[in-house]
């Protein structure tokens, strides 16, 4: 059976969306995407552990029998004691490592299988072909009687990347016990968490007027209130306290109109990489730069060109747009990089520009460097 596509022109379907009233346009984000939700943080579980298995690139005994006493406690685990750890002054084919596995936001359950991440604790040059005993993971707090192992990992050792000193266990972490979030309180109340680079009171407000509006037809008011920059604080209803799994569906998938969302000017730099991003609203203020015999000048406002005081252009400049809808004292930053690159202006450079204005003021923005 042959099946046809059918073939409908543009104009029919732009006529169908008005008919319906639908905007061709969907939102591009959602509240889920610009918070967390309070109580569902990812969780650290670690412990020490040893590799076996190594090709004389494990630990050196005879340089630090620090490493030796864990790996004679194993082999009196396995009903072999050593009578002393200078038996091991020559043992090579094991490493000591940290060992340490992430417990996804959502939680998980006994039985649940994870991913373990080990690294050399001493002088292994790699943990190559090895293979993890048997570990015990609890919290990352100092050791307790009372302090139980949650999980305990084993298993073949890959290395990822380039420092083969470090290595995973794939699926290698196995759970003991549930870890099991809830983040609605006793009171019926739940906290949206803004995500560092949304923080701030104009993005916090904007959701918190979208939620009151969802939610304002049900015949609930204020179930959103702005606790500060970062924070939100949610009301449950008294009808979806029990069973809130649906209302925090709905909560979290509630849709923004993404032009709303104003966040503050920011450049963000990768200085190993030589990558400089710039949000649209980054602006600088009029400036003179010079680099290496380069002079780009911001005028405000740019002067109109008559016989007697004529536009000169030279291949040494290039142009800035200084005529900022919002303020006519403004240069956007993008505008002065695409400059700098028309003039081959190298990236190191260019950052270290960027440095520079920050430091006189003129740069009005946030800089984030790693």
């Amino acid at each position: 059976m042959i099946r046809q596509k059918l073939l409908i022109p543009a104009v029919l379907i732009s006529a169908i969306v008005a008919l319906l009233g639908l905007n061709p346009v969907s939102h591009a984000t959602s509240v889920q995407d610009l918070v967390r939700i309070k109580g569902q943080e990812r969780n650290i579980l670690t412990g020490m552990g040893i590799v076996i298995g190594l090709d004389g690139t494990g630990d050196r005994s005879r340089d630090s029998l620090v490493a030796a006493r864990p790996y004679a406690q194993l082999f009196t685990n396995l009903g072999n004691p050593i009578t002393s750890v200078d038996e091991l002054a020559r043992a090579d084919a094991y490493a000591l490592v940290q060992v340490t596995m992430e417990i996804p936001a959502a939680g998980v359950r006994e039985g649940d299988r994870l991913n373990v991440h080990v690294e050399t604790m001493f002088n292994a040059s790699s943990l190559a072909g090895g293979r993890l005993v048997v570990s015990m993971l609890r919290p990352p707090r100092p050791d307790a009687a009372d302090l139980q192992p949650m999980a305990y990992a084993s298993g073949q050792v890959f290395i990822e990347g380039e420092n083969p000193r470090a290595g995973v266990v794939r699926q290698g972490g196995q759970m003991l016990v549930d870890i099991r979030t809830n983040p609605v309180t006793s009171s019926g109340t739940m906290t949206l968490v803004l995500k560092d680079q949304y923080a701030g009171y104009p993005v916090a407000t904007t959701i918190a007027s979208s939620i009151n509006d969802e939610f304002v037809l049900d015949g609930y008011t204020e179930i959103a209130r702005v606790e500060d920059a970062k924070n939100i604080r949610i009301t449950l209803p008294p009808a979806d306290r029990e069973y809130p799994a649906q209302f925090i569906a709905n909560l979290m998938t509630i849709p923004l109109d993404a032009s709303l969302i104003q966040t503050e000017a920011r450049i963000v730099i990768n200085e190993k990489q030589g990558i400089i991003l710039v949000t649209g609203n980054v602006e600088i203020g009029p400036v003179g730069i010079t680099h290496r015999g380069l002079t780009i000048t911001s005028i405000t406002p740019e002067p109109e060109p008559n016989e007697f005081d004529p536009l000169i252009e030279t291949t040494r400049w290039t142009g800035l747009d200084t005529t900022d809808r919002r303020s006519r004292a403004s240069t956007k930053l993008v505008e002065l990089l695409q400059a700098l690159d028309q003039l081959k202006v190298p990236v190191e450079d260019q950052i270290a520009i960027i440095h520079e204005l920050k430091k006189t003021g003129a740069l009005h923005a946030q800089v984030v460097v790693h």
